[in-house]
């Protein structure tokens, strides 16, 4: 009886690690260490990123807005998750939301994001926006990394949300027609 006990506690226990382990493998985020988080409604024509917005060009940038934990986890949990992308892109890219993570007032992370080309840019690669293929001939694919039609509406949400609409727009382009 007592092995069967101690067999069950570490059954439990060995899943938990496994699942803890494989949920912060998809999660790159997880060991960033920062102290703030904010997000930026910001004009980021002619593939301006925020990091250049909030270097050289304050004047871009229209609302901000500093997230709380649960809008960080919920944030990294739309773009982190395994049916986050899939879909194709656009060439362009003209973000007009980002998130930048700091630690004493200085960008340890930066993501922008461009809903109308339906991508974003990160520093840290994002495991999750490697995992589908777009086969074009046996010789040749490419990442599917643009968002899932699921992810475009998680994504547009949130920004508004936050209280961000200048630059966004409903959803109703071709990539909302995708999986």
């Amino acid at each position: 009886m007592k092995y069967r006990r101690l067999s069950k506690y570490c059954l439990f226990y060995l899943l938990f690690i496994v699942q803890t382990l494989a949920v912060s493998q998809t999660n790159p985020f997880t060991d960033l260490v920062y102290d703030t988080v904010v997000a930026y409604e910001f004009k980021g024509d002619g593939e301006t990123l925020i990091d250049y917005c909030l270097k050289n060009a304050k004047e871009r940038i229209n609302k901000e807005s500093v997230l709380s934990s649960e809008q960080v986890k919920d944030f990294e949990t739309i773009i982190t998750s395994k049916t986050a992308y899939g879909s194709t892109t656009a060439f362009c890219f003209d973000p007009h939301f980002a998130v930048v993570y700091f630690l004493k007032g200085k960008p340890v992370e930066t993501i922008d994001v461009c809903l109308s080309c339906n991508y974003l840019v990160s520093r840290t690669e994002i495991p999750s926006s490697t995992l589908k293929y777009i086969k074009i001939s046996d010789d040749y694919s490419y990442p599917a990394n643009g968002f899932s039609s699921t992810t475009r509406k998680q994504i547009y949400q949130f920004v508004k949300d936050l209280g961000f609409t200048k630059y966004l727009q409903p959803l109703n382009s071709i990539y909302d027609n995708q999986p």
